[in-house]
């Protein structure tokens, strides 16, 4: 659905709103070792905010153990929202290790997947459940579908309520640009993005102290 000449100027407005929110944010906790981390659990509260504010009819119809778009998308992220995950994944105390090779596997199948046309479940998806739902990715707040039968058939079209997918869209873009004038951000597929943050944290621990 397109959207009308003021659709798209509000929708860009809110963009840079959320953008100079977090930028303010950002500034004032610089001097923090982590500080870009500090807008993702922002990021987060609001995009569940958005959607237990939205009320639609027909109602939503994801539910847990409902994981379509666990198999059929591919998410990417961030550089701060991949650290945010890995961070949280260790804060839990869970196997590290287990986090490397789930992401791994899911790397070395990933051309054979999707030369073949198969569907390829995340890497922290669990029997049918997010693993990491409490911290999952911005965009997988984000999405949402109004029939589940368009998801279970892999539908071009999933139908989904407009002002949430907008305002979520905005806040996701508009801290995205606010963590792009302090640190630019790679965006990468999830697996690839959080192996490369296990990678880093190794390369850390293995430098001798100063």
């Amino acid at each position: 659905m397109a959207l009308s000449q003021q659709e798209q100027q509000a929708f860009l407005s809110a963009i840079e709103r959320v953008k100079q929110d977090n930028q303010t944010l950002l500034e004032n906790s610089k001097q923090h070792p982590v500080w870009p981390l500090h807008v993702i659990p922002r990021l987060h509260g609001a995009l569940d905010l958005i959607a237990s504010q939205s009320v639609t009819t027909p109602a939503v119809a994801c539910a847990a153990g409902c994981s379509h778009c666990c198999h059929h998308r591919t998410v990417e992220v961030n550089s701060a929202e991949a650290s945010f995950i890995v961070y949280q994944w260790i804060a839990e105390r869970r196997d590290i290790d287990a986090l490397r090779v789930a992401c791994q596997a899911y790397v070395d199948a990933y051309v054979d997947a999707h030369a073949s046309g198969q569907r390829q479940a995340c890497p922290l998806l669990q029997d049918q459940h997010c693993s990491i739902y409490a911290y999952r990715p911005a965009v997988c707040r984000k999405a949402h579908s109004l029939d589940l039968a368009a998801c279970a058939s892999q539908a071009a079209h999933i139908p989904q309520q407009l002002e949430r997918v907008l305002k979520s869209e905005a806040w996701i873009e508009g801290v995205t640009r606010a963590l792009d004038e302090f640190q630019t951000q790679q965006h990468q597929p999830l697996a690839q993005a959080l192996l490369q943050v296990l990678d880093a944290l190794e390369r850390q621990q293995s430098e001798p102290q100063a």
